[in-house]
C-alpha cells in the first residue's frame, strides 16, 4: 500500500493535495509561455504584382476543380457519395 496508515487522514489528503497542484501546474505552464510574445508590427500592403500573383493563384485553382467536376463520373451520380457509401456501392457490385 503506498499509503502510509500511521499518518493522520488530513495529512495524506493535504499531500495528495500538493502534489496534484504541483503536477497541473507543470503541466499548465506551457500554456501562458506564448502570451508574453511581444505585439507584431502592422502588415505592409501587398504590392501590385503579389496581388496579380495571388489571382493568377486563384485563377489556376478554381480552373482544376472545374476540370475535375467535368470529368464523368464512373457511375455514380454528380452528387459526391459519402465514403462509406461509396465503399457500400462498390462492395454491391
Amino acid at each position: 500500500m503506498p499509503w502510509d496508515t500511521t499518518k493522520p487522514v488530513v495529512a495524506r489528503l493535504l499531500i495528495t493535495v500538493m502534489l496534484a497542484g504541483v503536477i497541473g501546474g507543470l503541466l499548465h505552464r506551457g500554456q501562458w509561455v506564448h502570451t508574453t510574445e511581444p505585439p507584431r508590427g502592422h502588415a505592409s500592403p501587398a504590392s501590385l504584382e503579389m496581388m496579380q500573383l495571388l489571382r493568377d493563384e486563384h485563377d489556376l485553382i478554381a480552373g482544376k476543380v472545374k476540370a475535375q467536376l467535368a470529368v464523368p463520373s464512373n457511375g455514380f451520380d454528380s452528387k459526391p457519395m459519402a465514403a462509406t457509401e461509396r465503399r457500400q456501392a462498390i462492395a454491391l457490385r
